[in-house]
Parts: structure tokens; C-alpha cells; sequence
């Protein structure tokens, strides 16, 4: 299977650039305490806003450098080194204009988002994708392929954690509040509405796995690449003593990995397992 121009020097890059810079946030997100005062965005804290910024150099210098390596020129390289930034533009462009009565606050609150999401992670990753920008491309990208793993599962797995991550992201920007049901002493959290988006990210997976030839099995765990990723994140930071489940555990600890892994799981197998079913594509 041969990948076109475009998809191996802009969206590839773009979508490795995009998934770095989220999976670093949640990281971050996940391992430090939340704050709510006004100068911090997303409830991080400015100091491990600052983290995030740091990384992001390397995550634009890799988008860059694989975009030249696939033969891809400067401005091609460029942009999908500042895709993470770049995509935030329409969403708070929405954001804008849909405030009805907005309030200093409001404004404020809408610049410093602006400032945290667009302007300060497109320097960030400016400065790293220019330290490769003067590389030279290959001259025989015509023939440049990728490996069978590689198209059957990771680019497609990418994709679909791509999709679950900018699903939760869109319904956080948009004022989307998440269900809780209460059971007994115990209070769970569930995320209805990104839920009902999960089966499409699934799906999209396991398309793109499908398409290239991968395996029925392949296609379901590139569908389900979001939910294993998320899975092995919350095991790392419980190893490490940054997730802890309240006491009494043996409540806490079932609930959340079934409102963690097992719902999330089975909203993107709904929309694999039509793909992985269908026939390969010659």
C-alpha cells in the first residue's frame, strides 16, 4: 500500500503533533493537583502549564522532521508542526462568539484561554519546528512506504485516540457537564455525552485498519487504542502513587474501572466490530 503525498508529509506529522501535545497535557492533568483560580486554564496549575510549553518544542521539531523525511517542503513541515494550535482556532472562535451577555470576566477568561490553547503553544511549537526546517527532503518519496504494523494499527489507533481526545476536549470547551450517579455512599462520575462520541472514533479506527488490510483482531484494538492507552496511563500513575482510588476501595476500584475502561470500551467495540466484520480491502 502506497500513502499519497499529502497524507505522508501533512497529516501524519500533523496527527503525531496533535496526539504528543494532548497525551502530555492529560499526563500532567492527571498527576498533579487541580487549581480553579483565574490565571490557570483547565485547572492547571501555571507551573505545569509552563511543563507542557517546555515539551512542546520536541513535539514540533518530530512533526517538522517527519514531514521532511517524507519528502515534504517547508511550509507543508511548518504547519503541521503548529496543528495542535491550529485546530483550537475554529473552537474558540465558537466560544467567542457565543457569548450572549459577555462580562469582563467573561473576556478576560476568553483571552487567557486564547492565549493558553492558540498563541503560547504555537511559539512553543514554532521554536522546535524551526530548528528542522532547514533539512533536506528525499528525493524518492514516489516510492516511500510504510510498514504493514504500522498502517493496520498505529496510524488508525492514532487516529481513533486522536478523535476520543478531541471529543472530550470539544464538550469541555463547550460547557458540557459530565452525569453523576449516585449510588449509596458513593458518588460516580459518567461522561454521557462523550460517550455517545466514542462509537465513531472506534468506528474511524477500525475503518482506516480495515482499508489497509489489518486483521479482524487488528482492527478492533486500533478501534480500541483510546480506552488501551487510557487503561495503561491510570495503571502507570496508580504504580507511581499519583492516582489513588478513595477508601472503601473495594467500592471505588470496580466502579472506576467500569466507568473507565469498560464503558469507554464497549462505546468504541460498538463501532469497530462493523469494520473488523467487513471484508479486506484488496
Amino acid at each position: 500500500m502506497i500513502i499519497n503525498d499529502r497524507t505522508k508529509t501533512l497529516w501524519l506529522p500533523a496527527l503525531a503533533s496533535l496526539t504528543g501535545s494532548m497525551v502530555w497535557r492529560l499526563i500532567l492533568q492527571r498527576s498533579f493537583p487541580r487549581s480553579q483560580t483565574l490565571l490557570n486554564h483547565a485547572g492547571l496549575p501555571l507551573t505545569y502549564q509552563l511543563l507542557w510549553l517546555a515539551a512542546l518544542p520536541l513535539v514540533g521539531g518530530l512533526s517538522v522532521r517527519l514531514s521532511r523525511r517524507a519528502g515534504g517542503d517547508r511550509l507543508t513541515g511548518f504547519i503541521a508542526a503548529l496543528s495542535p494550535a491550529i485546530v483550537m482556532i475554529p473552537l474558540w472562535m465558537a466560544l467567542a462568539t457565543g457569548m450572549s451577555h459577555p462580562s469582563p470576566r467573561q473576556w478576560f477568561g476568553l483571552l487567557w484561554g486564547i492565549l493558553n490553547w492558540i498563541v503560547a503553544p504555537g511559539i512553543a511549537l514554532s521554536l522546535g519546528a524551526w530548528s528542522i526546517l532547514g533539512t533536506r527532503t528525499k528525493k524518492n518519496m514516489n516510492t516511500h512506504t510504510i510498514n504493514a504494523r504500522t498502517r493496520t494499527f498505529w496510524v488508525p489507533g492514532l487516529v481513533s485516540l486522536t478523535a476520543a481526545m478531541a471529543c472530550l476536549t470539544i464538550s469541555t470547551l463547550s460547557g458540557v457537564e459530565p452525569r453523576f450517579v449516585a449510588r449509596g455512599w458513593a458518588t460516580y462520575v459518567v461522561y454521557i455525552p462523550w460517550l455517545l462520541t466514542l462509537p465513531l472514533c472506534g468506528a474511524a479506527g477500525a475503518y482506516l485498519s480495515r482499508r489497509a488490510s489489518g486483521e479482524r483482531r487488528t482492527c478492533l484494538a486500533a478501534g480500541l487504542f483510546p480506552v488501551i492507552v487510557m487503561t495503561g496511563l491510570v495503571v502507570f500513575l496508580t504504580v507511581i502513587g499519583k492516582f489513588v482510588y478513595a477508601k472503601p476501595q473495594w467500592v471505588y476500584f470496580p466502579m472506576a474501572v467500569l466507568f473507565g475502561s469498560i464503558l469507554p470500551g464497549a462505546a468504541l467495540l460498538l463501532g469497530a466490530v462493523p469494520f473488523a466484520k467487513a471484508s479486506r480491502v484488496q
